[in-house]
């Protein structure tokens, strides 16, 4: 790291006494007295969206006052030596993400939900999630989101690789388990997901050798998860082998309380906000909401 350790923090104030009580008594014709002070590098990665990524910036940065401020945070942590799970859609094969990806399983058990021909397997890169009118009882259509490479790049796209854009723990690998597809996922198939993930033992699924220290969980449904003892219980155990899990509040404006897994015991509920700093018109809110994080506001533009 660049940043000085503590000893060195101790000898650079032990310095500045010293220099303090030269001054004091300096003679005639010496103009000032100071330590040879050192600096240290401020990094800022060379990815060429960084600048319209508003959500990393800070104040120092004039991009308002919602972003985290990470320019400042990574002079000290980029996330390395931590591995983050995202359990979501899977992920694409993209340049941001080449050799961040240390392990993954597709957890659907669905056919028809999973959308690449067959049930549980090792593979989970994500082949759409795209609806057709008449899938999912609903007469709508829509396009594959692409979710888990989106979340997936938020963490840990690659920094400093002069491609594209920055994760927020750029440092950090990344463990895929696939468990939304078409029309949604299922309550087993997450929970089986948490436990795997964390490291924890699944009937059927090899064990994942690069356990997540942290767990993130950009999905949800509209009930308490007193509701939901299978969630609970794969949380408590994932979190029993130290595992930190991080989940959406939810985007629906309704009380988090209300919607899985946001109100579970144990997790770190996120809520949103816009680019102005306060909170995103659809997110969820409520006394379980544990931290705001950037998200965006499409009402602002």
């Amino acid at each position: 790291s660049p940043e000085p350790d503590d000893q060195l923090l101790a000898i650079n104030d032990a310095l500045e006494r010293f220099a303090a009580r030269l001054n004091a008594g300096r003679p005639s014709g010496v103009a000032y007295i100071e330590p040879d002070r050192r600096m240290y590098p401020v990094l800022t990665p060379n990815d060429p969206m960084l600048s319209s990524l508003w959500g990393l910036a800070g104040p120092a940065q004039g991009n308002g006052i919602a972003g985290v401020n990470a320019y400042t945070a990574w002079d000290r942590v980029d996330g390395s030596g931590v591995t983050v799970a995202v359990i979501d859609t899977g992920y694409r094969a993209h340049t941001d993400l080449s050799g961040q990806v240390v392990a993954q399983y597709d957890f659907i058990s669905d056919t028809a939900s999973a959308n690449d021909g067959g049930g549980r397997d090792a593979d989970a890169l994500d082949p759409g999630d795209f609806r057709i009118s008449g899938s999912c009882g609903s007469s709508g259509t829509s396009n594959s989101s692409w979710h888990g490479t989106h979340v997936a790049g938020t963490i840990a796209a690659r920094g400093n690789n002069g491609v594209g854009v920055v994760g927020v723990a750029y440092g950090a690998k990344l463990v895929i388990a696939r468990v939304l597809g078409r029309c949604g996922g299922s309550t087993s198939d997450i929970a089986d997901a948490i436990i795997w993930a964390s490291g924890g033992t699944v009937a059927g699924v090899p064990v994942n050798a690069q356990p997540a220290q942290v767990l993130n969980l950009s999905l949800g449904g509209q009930y308490p998860c007193s509701a939901s003892p299978t969630t609970q219980n794969a949380i408590d155990s994932a979190r029993s082998r130290g595992a930190t899990v991080v989940v959406a509040a939810g985007n629906s404006n309704m009380d988090a309380a209300n919607f899985s897994p946001a109100s579970c015991n144990g997790v770190v509920s996120v809520a949103s906000i816009g680019d102005g700093g306060s909170r995103a018109p659809y997110s969820n809110y409520g006394t379980g909401v544990d931290v705001a994080a950037p998200g965006g506001d499409m009402s602002r533009g």
